[in-house]
């Protein structure tokens, strides 16, 4: 009787830790970071870069991403690539351009970065590929007549390795050995 509730046991505690494994191995996050520098303070006939980065630390599937900058309009914006593809656990940097036209108002123009990404799939699917888009990452141009600063370039910071999925995992191997133990333990009485 007593083997019978400790296999029970066992088999609920193996039940609940492979569900929490599936669900490690789904989560599939892409950040995007904002464009740096997000303030740039450009005269006419001059351009200036800025890079942002995506970042796919977290997900367990190679990705395709895409990207574009809206509201910017009359400036010229051109990315080095028109797309990137990054490895799971990985992150890209990409890099833009943004010119000013010689008959440009002085203002400010307030765009927004939109980046488009999927999984990449080795074989051809029908319907269309589910892509999550990230947008709204601020880039702000300010056209003057005169610079009051220069163009500063602050380096993102790296990308680390998430410690919360480092911590899970070490939980993860000490319930299974646990659970091992328990179970050679139990059939031994």
């Amino acid at each position: 009787m007593r083997l019978e509730k400790t296999s029970k046991y066992g088999m609920i505690s193996l039940i609940v830790i492979l569900t929490f494994l599936f669900t490690l191995n789904s989560v599939q996050a892409i950040g995007v970071t904002r464009p740096v520098p997000y303030d740039i303070e450009l005269m006419r006939n001059e351009s200036a870069g800025f890079r942002f980065q995506i970042q796919a630390v977290t997900s367990t599937d190679k990705i395709s991403c895409s990207y574009s900058m809206n509201g910017l309009e009359p400036l010229v914006v051109t990315f080095e690539k028109s797309e990137v593809t990054i490895d799971a656990g990985s992150v890209k940097n990409v890099y833009g351009t943004v010119a000013v036209p010689a008959d440009t108002e002085f203002k400010t123009y307030n765009g927004k970065l939109s980046v488009s990404c999927g999984a990449v799939t080795e074989q051809e699917v029908s319907g269309s590929v589910v892509k999550t888009t990230i947008g709204d990452s601020p880039l702000n141009v300010k056209v003057v007549e005169v610079r009051e600063k220069e163009i500063e370039e602050v380096i993102p910071p790296k990308a680390e390795v998430s410690y919360l999925l480092i911590i899970a995992v070490i939980i993860i191997v000490v319930l299974v050995i646990g659970v091992y133990y328990w179970f050679r333990k139990s059939k031994k009485k």
